[in-house]
């Protein structure tokens, strides 16, 4: 039987963390070995992190999959963790994806033509867009910040109530400048003269949740887990 090893291309260093530890954790239970890679953004002085257009992705991508080792017992799957939040507008179909109405067939729009644009047919690429952000993951859980800022009660129920308004689903949590995920708790703490720290926060949260309440809380981060989970029967 082969070895399957699933190639993650993060937009930034919350995400890496989250696949590094939270996600790996979860897939090692299926037979499937993670290995993160953050994307990069400027190859000359080795920045990486932030996903400025389209072309760092191919170039990232691509080669990835070209020099991924091919061995016979070994099999290779390769996905991303990018923001729909900020998504560059050179993506593949960007404007046609824009014109749908509802988030969801944005999303799926944008994968679909990404999956094409880097490989026609094919099962072994699975490309992920997050809907909105990675923090509405956090928004699973919101009481678990809580353990690191216990003083903040008042801000983390004000947060609560933001996920009523929109269904109780995390992943609809719009994605205006001053109302996306990230932003909407960066808020609530600064108006406790606190800071939130993005990428301890999120990993922090996300592991307590675990990735079963994460995919009940979040219907399209779901089907890119069930899919990556179905890696191991291939």
């Amino acid at each position: 039987m082969r070895q399957v090893i699933l190639y993650i291309l993060c937009e930034g260093y919350t995400e890496e963390r989250f696949a590094s530890k939270v996600l790996k954790a979860h897939l090692k239970g299926y037979g499937i070995v993670v290995k993160p890679v953050i994307l990069i953004t400027n190859r000359k002085k080795n920045i990486r992190g932030g996903l400025l257009n389209y072309q760092h992705v191919k170039n990232d991508l691509e080669p990835l999959v070209k020099h991924s080792p091919k061995k016979s017992y070994e099999k290779h799957f390769f996905t991303t963790m990018f923001d729909f939040y900020h998504l560059p507008n050179d993506f593949p179909g960007y404007g046609d994806a824009m014109k749908i109405h509802d988030c969801y067939g944005k999303v799926r729009k944008l994968e679909e033509n990404f999956k094409q644009d880097i490989w026609t047919d094919s099962a072994s690429f699975i490309p992920y867009i997050q809907l909105h952000e990675f923090e509405a993951l956090v928004f699973c859980g919101l009481e678990h910040l809580l353990s690191d800022y216990p003083d903040m009660t008042k801000q983390i129920d004000s947060l609560k109530k933001v996920v009523e308004n929109f269904d109780n689903n995390p992943e609809r949590i719009n994605d205006n400048p001053d109302t996306a995920p990230s932003k909407r708790i960066i808020k609530a703490f600064e108006s406790h003269n606190q800071h939130y720290n993005k990428i301890e926060s999120g990993l922090s949260v996300t592991s307590k949740v675990g990735i079963e309440k994460l995919k009940d809380n979040c219907p399209h981060f779901r089907e890119w887990i069930e899919k990556l989970e179905n890696f191991s029967e291939k």
